[in-house]
Protein backbone atom coordinates (compact mmCIF):
# COMPACT_ATOMS: atom_id res chain seq x y z
CA UNK A 1 0.00 0.00 0.00
CA UNK A 2 1.37 3.27 -1.11
CA UNK A 3 1.43 6.17 1.64
CA UNK A 4 0.69 9.15 0.54
CA UNK A 5 0.69 11.54 2.96
CA UNK A 6 2.72 15.02 2.61
CA UNK A 7 4.14 15.19 5.59
CA UNK A 8 5.79 12.55 8.20
CA UNK A 9 4.05 11.17 10.95
CA UNK A 10 5.46 10.41 14.47
CA UNK A 11 3.94 8.11 16.62
CA UNK A 12 2.29 9.25 19.65
CA UNK A 13 0.43 8.09 22.76
CA UNK A 14 -1.52 10.89 23.66
CA UNK A 15 -5.37 11.15 25.09
CA UNK A 16 -7.70 13.31 23.26
CA UNK A 17 -10.97 14.51 23.63
CA UNK A 18 -13.37 14.93 20.45
CA UNK A 19 -16.27 17.55 20.55
CA UNK A 20 -18.93 18.23 18.34
CA UNK A 21 -22.52 19.54 18.35
CA UNK A 22 -21.26 22.76 20.09
CA UNK A 23 -19.47 21.16 22.24
CA UNK A 24 -23.06 19.08 24.37
CA UNK A 25 -21.32 15.68 22.56
CA UNK A 26 -17.88 14.63 23.42
CA UNK A 27 -15.80 11.58 22.85
CA UNK A 28 -12.29 10.33 23.92
CA UNK A 29 -9.63 8.90 21.66
CA UNK A 30 -6.40 8.34 21.75
CA UNK A 31 -4.05 10.08 19.34
CA UNK A 32 -1.86 6.91 18.22
CA UNK A 33 0.30 9.15 15.79
CA UNK A 34 0.63 13.33 14.85
CA UNK A 35 2.21 15.66 12.04
CA UNK A 36 1.95 19.15 11.48
CA UNK A 37 -1.21 18.65 9.17
CA UNK A 38 -2.85 15.58 10.91
CA UNK A 39 -2.98 12.51 13.11
CA UNK A 40 -4.54 9.19 13.53
CA UNK A 41 -7.00 7.95 16.18
CA UNK A 42 -8.07 5.59 18.04
CA UNK A 43 -11.78 5.56 19.18
CA UNK A 44 -14.23 3.38 20.48
CA UNK A 45 -16.97 3.67 18.16
CA UNK A 46 -16.20 6.13 14.90
CA UNK A 47 -18.61 5.71 12.94
CA UNK A 48 -20.83 8.63 14.76
CA UNK A 49 -18.20 11.25 15.06
CA UNK A 50 -19.33 13.78 12.80
CA UNK A 51 -16.65 14.87 9.70
CA UNK A 52 -15.51 18.15 11.08
CA UNK A 53 -15.23 18.32 14.97
CA UNK A 54 -12.48 19.90 17.53
CA UNK A 55 -9.89 18.03 19.01
CA UNK A 56 -8.45 18.54 22.27
CA UNK A 57 -5.39 17.76 23.14
CA UNK A 58 -4.69 18.05 27.40
CA UNK A 59 -1.29 17.28 27.60
CA UNK A 60 0.28 20.07 24.74
CA UNK A 61 -2.62 22.09 26.23
CA UNK A 62 -3.67 21.95 22.42
CA UNK A 63 -7.25 22.52 20.44
CA UNK A 64 -7.91 22.21 17.31
CA UNK A 65 -10.18 21.95 14.28
CA UNK A 66 -10.16 18.55 11.76
CA UNK A 67 -11.66 17.45 9.28
CA UNK A 68 -12.06 13.31 9.20
CA UNK A 69 -10.09 11.84 6.17
CA UNK A 70 -10.70 8.28 6.50
CA UNK A 71 -12.69 6.01 9.12
CA UNK A 72 -13.20 2.87 10.33
CA UNK A 73 -15.15 1.68 13.67
CA UNK A 74 -12.63 1.66 15.83
CA UNK A 75 -9.91 4.75 14.29
CA UNK A 76 -10.26 7.69 12.30
CA UNK A 77 -7.68 9.75 10.38
CA UNK A 78 -7.79 13.80 10.22
CA UNK A 79 -6.31 16.39 8.81
CA UNK A 80 -6.14 20.11 10.61
CA UNK A 81 -8.71 21.89 8.79
CA UNK A 82 -7.14 25.56 9.36
CA UNK A 83 -3.34 24.66 10.20
CA UNK A 84 -1.37 27.18 11.80
CA UNK A 85 1.10 29.70 10.01
CA UNK A 86 4.15 28.58 10.16
CA UNK A 87 5.54 32.39 10.49
CA UNK A 88 2.50 34.02 12.12
CA UNK A 89 2.93 37.31 13.54
CA UNK A 90 2.81 37.84 17.61
CA UNK A 91 1.46 41.09 19.06
CA UNK A 92 3.99 43.77 19.97
CA UNK A 93 2.62 43.90 23.56
CA UNK A 94 3.03 39.80 23.67
CA UNK A 95 6.58 40.37 22.26
CA UNK A 96 7.12 42.54 24.76
CA UNK A 97 5.47 40.73 27.89
CA UNK A 98 8.11 37.71 26.72
CA UNK A 99 11.14 39.98 26.76
CA UNK A 100 10.00 41.27 30.50
CA UNK A 101 9.86 37.86 31.84
CA UNK A 102 12.99 36.71 30.32
CA UNK A 103 14.86 39.76 31.94
CA UNK A 104 13.21 38.53 34.75
CA UNK A 105 13.85 35.04 34.98
CA UNK A 106 17.26 35.74 34.19
CA UNK A 107 17.89 37.97 37.24
CA UNK A 108 15.58 35.02 39.49
CA UNK A 109 18.51 32.86 38.14
CA UNK A 110 21.32 35.23 38.87
CA UNK A 111 20.60 35.62 42.03
CA UNK A 112 19.78 32.09 43.20
CA UNK A 113 22.97 31.27 42.02
CA UNK A 114 24.08 33.72 44.15
CA UNK A 115 22.85 32.39 47.07
CA UNK A 116 23.63 28.60 46.23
Amino acid sequence: MQDRRREQRWPAYLRGRISFADRFAAVDCLIRNTSATGARLAVHNGVFVPDEFDLAIPRKSTEVRVRARWRTVDAIGVEIADPPAADAPIPISLARRIRELEAANEALERRLHEET
